[in-house]
């Protein structure tokens, strides 16, 4: 049901949009899926022709395409699939892998209780396989993915585990840097309302000491906090962005505004207020840190109608953004981090 309220947004942000930004950006975050728990269509060359046409029509000049995360490992769905779309078209997608190839190996690890030589020399190798596919990046990769509907998984992972420790060493040596999903708990909790337990847990852990550990570990392993703006448990406030941004110089968020889909994310966090006007705070923290954003609209390309709603938030984000810093977020950022070709 569209309220008056949501009518009105989603007007104001489509005003906004079309009048800005003036300049080409890149997304760094899309997937080619048609929804939760699926896999790429059967017909990629489909939803790739699809992806350029809705690319144009909001003035894309690149996308970043990846699996979301899975506990199962995929291969024919992770890297294998998205490095073949990269090499037909490698002036509108690059690619990152992982989300259904090494994100698997950590939950596997979980179950274990232990990195096993045999664990640690597939992520290895899967890792270096992804590297020489020519993938821009490691992702989608999590330590706390929250389930909203049937079919779409729970997963949770320290951030600090040995794998993600590994990973951020590997990312370093390469220098390419890892998309991070993690929902944003900086004490425990109770699951928020709206979600169902099982197969999410009742209370959810505290993440934010690991994630500064991860960070800390390795300061040459850039790490893209993916999804901000978009909170799902009230605690992705502007003063702990500011303080983690402030102590860990290898540290990007890439942003995601989504307010036009219902029963998402908490509005209070948002970069964005209830009629679309950027706030302030918001505003003042991007200034500060104007190298370290980009944005990430966690389009999935095999639902065009999607792609054209959550699009509509960035777009008004950038528009309300001074030209040169909307030039950096996005797109100058974006070839300094994913160290893209121009």
């Amino acid at each position: 049901m569209v309220t008056p309220r949501s009518f009105i947004l989603i007007l104001s942000l489509s005003f906004v949009a079309a009048c800005g930004p003036s300049v080409a950006w890149i997304d760094t975050h899309t997937h080619l899926e048609a929804g939760p728990g699926t896999g790429p269509r059967s017909d990629p060359a489909g939803v790739v022709r699809a992806a350029l046409a809705m690319m144009e029509r909001h003035g894309l000049q690149k996308i970043l395409i990846m699996p979301p995360p899975s506990p199962r490992e995929q291969l024919s769905s992770d890297y294998e699939v998205l490095s073949k779309i990269v090499k037909e078209n490698p002036e509108r997608f690059a690619f990152l892998g992982g989300g259904r190839s090494l994100q698997p190996l950590i939950q596997e690890a979980i179950r274990q209780k232990a990195v096993t030589p045999e664990i640690q020399r597939r992520f290895e190798q899967r890792a270096e396989e992804i590297i020489k596919a020519g993938g821009a990046g490691f992702g989608e990769m999590t330590a706390l993915h929250l389930s909203f509907v049937s079919g779409h998984p729970f997963e949770e992972a320290p951030p600090d585990h040995p794998l993600f420790s590994l990973l951020a060493d590997i990312a370093a040596r390469h220098n390419i840097p890892i998309d991070l999903h993690m929902e944003a708990v900086v004490q425990d909790i109770l699951l928020p309302s709206g979600f169902s337990s099982p197969p999410n847990p009742k209370t959810l852990r505290e993440n934010i000491s690991a994630f500064e550990r991860l960070l800390s570990h390795n300061r040459g392993a850039r790490i893209v906090w993916a999804h901000i703006g978009w909170d799902n448990t009230g605690h992705m406030a502007v003063p702990l962005l500011r303080r983690l941004l402030e102590a860990h110089p290898n540290l990007y968020m890439s942003i995601k505004i989504d307010q036009v889909t219902p029963g998402r994310s908490l509005p209070e966090n948002n970069p964005l207020d209830s009629f679309g006007k950027l706030r302030p705070e918001w505003l003042e923290l991007i200034r500060s840190f104007p190298n370290r954003f980009v944005i990430g609209t966690d389009s999935m390309y095999g639902v065009p109608r999607q792609v054209d709603a959550v699009t509509q938030g960035p777009l008004s984000l950038l528009g309300q953004l001074p030209p040169e810093l909307a030039q950096k977020v996005g797109y100058e950022n974006v070839i300094q981090i994913y160290h893209l070709r121009k």
